[in-house]
């Protein structure tokens, strides 16, 4: 298991979709396993290099 702090904007925007979701019952852990899922199905290998440029602007209070 990966446990990591997030900004409030991410947490609110699964808060969002699990609070409209309760028809489903689904869970933030899902919400987030099923983000990454996407997004990591949707990526070329080369296509990687934008998460360290995502990671270095967040870093720097960019994002």
């Amino acid at each position: 298991m990966i446990l990591t702090r997030v900004d409030e904007y991410v947490a609110e925007r699964i808060e969002y979709i699990t609070n409209n979701s309760k028809d489903i019952e689904l869970t933030k852990s899902e919400v987030v396993r099923i983000i990454l899922h996407a997004f990591f199905k949707s990526q070329k290998d080369e296509d990687f290099e934008k998460v360290r440029e995502l990671a270095i602007k967040m870093r720097k209070g960019l994002l």
